[in-house]
């Protein structure tokens, strides 16, 4: 018998449900995909084989040149978010927040892509890895020579630990998603460093 972890959910839409999520095929993973091919072949609405999943690299299509055609009049307004590609933040973003920013503004992007996919304990583990490593390296970094370079290897060090320990092992090394837009996070961040930036030199300029 064919089945995945889809396979009961999709046994529970209508025909016309199962047709939209084959129009937005762009919009759902692998499985949610074939889950929804065997469901429409066991209801002998297309024939076997007549739309065939092919995966790629990239992401995956579904190969057909024929309309199916379905034996209901049902309207949805089911929006399928379970069986949605996440929107995550992608690898770049948090590397450009860890290196330009710090690993702990690297870590938010993270815990917002654990977040998305329902990964709290893992959220936390990251957090504490976060504050952890930012008072470590503070306190490495006051013995030593206060100086770009010094800091940014400590930056990439986080950011390969958030990256290559914690993303992979909780999202996955080739986890499909949508990427985010970084917008919102960077206008926060700049906002951040800037009100930290008039902290440290306040003083200064109060005593002239």
């Amino acid at each position: 018998m064919r089945t995945n972890s889809f396979t009961t959910k999709m046994s529970k839409k209508s025909n016309q449900e199962l047709e939209d999520i084959i129009q937005d095929k762009s919009e759902y993973t692998d499985e949610a995909l074939q889950a929804v091919i065997w469901e429409l072949e066991d209801r002998e609405l297309i024939e076997k084989d007549e739309i065939k999943l092919e995966i790629t690299t990239q992401n995956q299509s579904l190969e057909s040149d024929i309309q199916i055609s379905v034996k209901a009049d049902e309207t949805s307004e089911s929006v399928f978010e379970e069986f949605e590609l996440p929107t995550l933040y992608s690898k770049k973003a948090i590397q450009g927040f860890t290196i330009f920013f710090s690993p702990l503004f690297g870590a938010l992007l993270l815990m917002s892509n654990l977040k998305a996919v329902n990964k709290f304990k893992a959220r936390f583990q990251v957090l504490i890895f976060a504050i952890g490593y930012t008072i470590l390296s503070a306190v490495i970094l006051n013995y030593l020579p206060k100086t770009f370079f010094i800091t940014l290897i400590f930056n990439l060090i986080g950011y390969v630990i958030l990256v290559e320990f914690f993303w992979n092992s909780n999202l996955g090394k080739d986890v499909q998603y949508t990427k985010k837009q970084i917008k919102k996070p960077l206008i926060i961040s700049l906002l951040i460093l800037t009100l930290i930036i008039f902290l440290q030199f306040s003083p200064i300029m109060l005593g002239e």
